[in-house]
């Protein structure tokens, strides 16, 4: 794997290839790519609707950048996919809707004049974070469904700390911040905010807020929700709305805490996905670096156990590690086959003892074993004493302590899978996680069902090989967790293959619901799940979404038609009548 970003870099990963033809019963030929690992030629989509009177305009309104280049547009009309990924490396982006023209707003001064010159001309806005999401939120309506030109406003120039209050452990920071650039300048301060998404080097503050995302230390820090204290956003008549501080210095900001004077704003900008105005900034919490960050990975007989093992942990309370992942056996030998070659011919003959005497003395089983990997972080009072409840554990349940370097790499591998999901599809195979919250009562059930599911349908299509199906649990919970499903096909020889991917993900998101699943624990709805929304919703609770999006945005300003907006505007009233 090229580059330098990551722990797996500069590795050659010999054993990837023939992991993968075993498990899927396939054969990669490297030497001819399926898909080019980029476009050379210029994005082929239609031009802009807005002219160049309307361009004018629209720069006037701001101090920031504008841009009609159809990479620009390109970029800010898809998101992380794997039906985006493939579009786009195939070529097969043309039928698609784009924005019509690409905003870089660097105040607020900005995003109020461009909330007006949109109102006055009938234009839709869609607001563009990192660009991370994996839910079509940023796909544009078909012309069929939105008739207006579209404007995307990439918030990434609104990139600031306006303020740090570290005795009150809360700071006032631009929505468009990305989550690497917010870690680098807090831990500069000596802070954290402790919020690490997958996405966590390109996704945004704002972005976070509007899908209500979760990151992989709750276990310590809390979800998104638990962080913010308040949000500015922006309405479609350029009202500021929320209670964030406009000085820098912090010296008039309200009360960022707990209060009890009516219903807030907050929660319901959370999961709006940018289909009620635009966030600007946030009020978040912020704590001092940790004195210590340390990791462990742990062997475990099976899956079945590590479920066992994890939901123990769960039951830590306030001592719960920051971070807890547990993969399933298949994810497990993914891993192994990832971690390259040794550089000499001693670590080489090591490793090979380690593993003779892990199966030999331990009775470790190449079919069954899982590993979790652990993060912690604290004082060293506290990482001590989580470390020893986790020995405790690990002895309670069989597991193998496999230490810091294991535990250090089973973490990082999170940030590099979307990288391998890409290497895959070059060579003819398609990818993609998706997730769920589920209770502790129906996991075993829901996870085994799920994946029946996933087989049934790959073998009712014909489809070549086998189906290599993973799972990994990540966010624990009293009731419950966050479960990752991992599925990838060989897509060779088949027509029109992130269709029949689609199909296949839909019918699993279909079992997971019935199951007792959610729609979605962090990713949110988009327009990829909007199809859920009466299923999950009752059509009075519906109501009520409606009359919120009617009252912040009655012209539908903000035409994403994300989430429950997809019954807005005419929808809502069709749907009914069709139920």
């Amino acid at each position: 794997m090229k580059g330098g970003r990551y722990n797996i870099c500069g590795r050659h990963l010999k054993s990837l290839v023939s992991f993968l033809e075993s498990e899927m019963r396939i054969k990669l030929d490297l030497l001819r790519p399926t898909l080019p690992s980029h476009l050379n030629n210029p994005i082929d989509i239609p031009s802009s609707a807005l002219s160049s009177d309307d361009l004018l305009v629209l720069q006037k309104t701001m101090s920031g950048k504008l841009s009609t280049h159809s990479k620009d547009r390109c970029r800010h009309g898809t998101g992380h996919t794997v039906e985006d990924m493939f579009r786009i490396r195939s070529g097969a982006i043309r039928e698609m809707r784009f924005p019509d023209a690409v905003v870089w707003p660097e105040n607020e001064s900005d995003i109020i004049e461009i909330i007006k010159v949109a109102s006055e001309n009938n234009w839709c806005l869609i607001p563009f974070g990192g660009g991370t999401n994996v839910t079509h939120a940023t796909w544009c309506p078909s012309n069929a469904q939105e008739s207006r030109p579209i404007i995307s406003l990439d918030m990434k120039a609104m990139n600031e700390i306006l303020w740090v209050n570290g005795e009150d452990g809360v700071a006032h920071v631009q929505a468009g911040i990305t989550g690497r650039e917010l870690a680098c300048q807090l831990e500069q301060m000596g802070f954290t905010m402790g919020h690490e998404p997958d996405s966590f080097e390109f996704s945004t503050l704002g972005g976070w807020i509007a899908t209500k995302a979760s990151g992989m230390k709750r276990g310590k820090y809390g979800n998104i929700e638990d962080l913010v204290r308040d949000v500015r956003i922006v309405d479609s008549n350029g009202k500021i709305l929320g209670d964030s501080c406009e000085e820098n210095d912090g010296s008039s900001f309200e009360t960022y805490g707990r209060v009890s004077a009516g219903t807030d704003l907050t929660p319901i900008i959370l999961g709006s996905e940018g289909c009620l105005g635009i966030i600007t900034s946030a009020v978040i919490r912020v704590f001092p670096l940790p004195e210590v960050i340390e990791y462990e990975g742990i062997l475990l007989h099976s899956f079945d156990i590590g479920i066992s093992f994890v939901q123990e942990v769960s039951k830590m309370g306030n001592f719960k590690p920051s971070s807890v992942r547990l993969v399933d056996n298949a994810q497990f030998r993914l891993g192994q086959s990832l971690k390259g070659e040794e550089s000499s011919f001693l670590n080489r003959f090591a490793s090979h003892i380690m593993k003779t005497l892990i199966i030999s003395t331990f009775g470790f089983m190449k079919e069954s074993t899982v590993s979790v990997s652990i993060t912690f972080e604290g004082s060293s009072k506290e990482v001590l004493y989580q470390k020893q409840i986790i020995r405790t554990l690990s002895q309670k349940y069989g597991g193998f302590l496999m230490g810091e370097n294991v535990g250090r790499a089973g973490y990082d591998l999170t940030f590099a899978i979307a990288y391998l999901r890409d290497f895959a599809m070059t060579y003819g195979c398609l990818g993609e996680s998706f997730e769920t919250f589920v209770h502790w009562s129906r996991l075993r059930e829901l996870i085994s069902s799920t994946k029946d599911r996933i087989r049934v349908e790959h073998r009712s299509r014909c489809l070549p090989g086998e189906p290599l199906i993973s799972c990994r649990i990540t966010q624990l919970y009293d009731e419950g967790v966050c479960v990752y499903f991992y599925y990838l096909m060989s897509y060779e020889g088949i027509y029109s293959p992130t269709d029949i991917y689609v199909e296949i993900e839909n019918a699993a998101r279909e079992e997971i619901l019935s199951q007792g699943g959610s729609l979605s624990h962090h990713h949110g709805v988009g327009k990829i799940r909007g199809k859920w929304i009466e299923k999950i919703h009752s059509k009075d609770k519906r109501q009520i979404f409606k009359l919120i999006k009617d009252g912040m945005d009655p012209n539908n300003l903000f035409g994403a038609r994300n989430g429950s907006s997809f019954l807005y505007h005419g929808e809502y009233e069709d749907s009914e009548q069709n139920s």
